[in-house]
């Protein structure tokens, strides 16, 4: 079983209190081009190309949600993915432990 200690939860409201060091009106002014050199020069960017892109390995699985599903999941939690594997994994150990 996986253990559940390393999923960390955070409300919409703690997130929105967390501050932004963005400087917004600096981003604003700039252009493409010095946006993309400032993103080269940032040591976890890595830029890509389209070769890149074309080759690139596709997930190993997909999985087709219903649309009112996925916007429930969206709307009332920031990491809905993390949110809809809990969901998932606590069906199942449910159904497995019966």
């Amino acid at each position: 079983m996986r253990d559940k200690s390393t999923l960390v939860k955070y409300t919409r409201e703690e997130l929105e209190r967390v501050p932004d060091e963005t400087d917004w009106k600096k981003v604003d002014t700039m252009t493409d081009e010095e946006v993309y050199q400032d993103a080269c020069n940032d040591r976890d960017v890595q830029p890509t190309d389209q070769t890149f892109w074309e080759t690139a390995p596709l997930p190993d699985h997909f999985m087709g949600i219903d649309p009112d599903l996925l916007k429930w999941f969206k709307t009332h939690t920031v990491d809905y993915e993390a949110h809809i594997n809990t969901v998932l994994r606590s069906y199942v150990e449910a159904k497995t432990n019966k």
